[in-house]
């Protein structure tokens, strides 16, 4: 907890009033204290009054500003102490200390419902408040997409079947009605299904750690993200060459985002991340990065057309145009190339039933396609898989087979090239 004073009126002539900012587990209250003072005797450093010859009472004035902090804490921790280490919200918090600090027997808030919470959930995050717990650093925009989308999906859900929808109610026959309303009234593919699950639990198990929530049987193995597996395209050596090759001079736009586009592929970089690269990150053959997602930090080898590249540009990448922007660029600078004009086929559960259905190979190309293509062509070169996944940022060798895409062809000369290598140590 971090607990900091400020004044209301900072540039005021007169006294002004003061109050707490309160940082706690995500959470942040601003909570005002009876004190008043003129900002001339104010030091915005120290956050507490200066001593002069106009307030001589500086240390009383401080010392009451230690003990208000000091009760603020005590009825934080007192609270954890009567409750099982829940955390409590803004709301209550400030009940808590209405009835410490001034004495005021305010009405007992009333307990928060899963929609409010929900509401307030979308809200850090899109204030940057909410905290990622495996990275424990603000969330990302792009994590935070769907969540509202989500709590639209369970308001309907209650609207249209008259199911209260709380806390208490997320149970295993909620959990199957739920599934078959994504699946059969809003006719969801089965991994969106998946997404809306997986975000659910995800705000479930926050609350439950911060003791809002005490109904726990959305943790049953029941109660499970769906999963399926599908077909999305990666870029082999050959077509990502062809890509190399174009001769965009005439289109700065197209030949800007085809570089920016192969820098990924070499270097596994997400968008958000080689986007936002800086000269002091590329040192003496290596970019040295925080990935932003995963707070993982990451040293990839310059691959000789990133050097090519940024020698190009000076050493500095080009500014990179929106992820949609880019998108569409993208597919311009594949439609170029007769070798991403074959067809790729697509199948997936939507409404409970397979869909096929077939594009050019260009049409399927997004920024996301290169650091899959770079993933899936050095497993094909048979580089350890350990070393990828540190760069890739998979955390296990199951989740990242399941993200490269190897064809059963593909598979099989990965099996004859390690056949050749044995017979060769074998002669050795």
């Amino acid at each position: 907890m971090v607990v900091t004073y400020y004044l209301k009126r900072p540039e005021a002539t007169s006294n002004t009033s003061i109050f707490a900012r309160i940082s706690y587990k995500g959470y942040q209250l601003k909570y005002y204290v009876s004190e008043k003072i003129n900002p001339a005797n104010w030091n915005k450093n120290t956050h507490r009054a200066k001593g002069s010859k106009n307030f001589r009472e500086y240390p009383e004035f401080n010392n009451r500003l230690f003990h208000i902090e000091s009760a603020i804490r005590n009825v934080f921790r007192k609270y954890q102490n009567d409750n099982n280490g829940e955390i409590p919200l803004p709301e209550t918090l400030k009940h808590l200390l209405d009835i410490e600090i001034k004495k005021i027997q305010s009405v007992k808030p009333k307990e928060v419902t899963l929609f409010e919470y929900i509401e307030k959930f979308i809200s850090r995050s899109t204030e940057g408040t909410r905290v990622n717990s495996k990275t424990k650093r603000p969330t990302v925009t792009n994590t935070n997409k769907g969540y509202t989308t989500t709590l639209n999906h369970l308001k309907e859900f209650q609207n249209i079947y008259s199911k209260k929808i709380d806390f208490d109610t997320i149970d295993i026959d909620f959990y199957n009605d739920y599934v078959k309303f994504l699946m059969h009234d809003l006719k969801l593919r089965f991994s969106t299904i998946g997404d809306h699950i997986k975000r659910l639990k995800t705000i479930l198990n926050e609350a439950t750690e911060k003791g809002i929530n005490k109904n726990v049987a959305f943790r049953s193995k029941y109660f499970s993200k769906l999963n399926e597996e599908t077909d999305t395209i990666y870029l082999n050596e050959k077509e990502l060459q062809e890509i190399e090759s174009l001769d965009l001079a005439d289109n700065l736009r197209l030949e800007k985002v085809r570089d920016l586009f192969l820098i990924s592929c070499y270097t596994g970089l997400r968008y958000s991340d080689y986007s936002v690269l800086r000269a002091d990150q590329i040192n003496g053959g290596f970019i040295e990065t925080t990935q932003l997602k995963t707070n993982g930090a990451v040293v990839i080898p310059i691959h000789e057309t990133v050097e090519r590249i940024l020698q190009k540009y000076n050493g500095l990448l080009p500014k990179a145009n929106s992820n949609q922007k880019m998108n569409d660029y993208i597919k311009e600078i594949g439609k170029m190339l007769p070798s991403l004009r074959t067809t790729f086929s697509q199948s997936y559960t939507k409404a409970g039933n397979k869909v096929t259905i077939t594009n050019d190979k260009w049409q399927l190309m997004t920024t996301h396609t290169a650091r899959r293509s770079f993933a899936t062509n050095q497993y094909l070169s048979g580089a350890p898989i350990l070393t990828i996944m540190a760069i890739t940022g998979h955390k296990t060798e199951k989740s990242f087979l399941r993200y490269i895409k190897i064809s059963p062809s593909e598979h099989a000369k990965i099996l004859k090239i390690h056949w050749g290598k044995t017979k060769e140590m074998k002669v050795i």
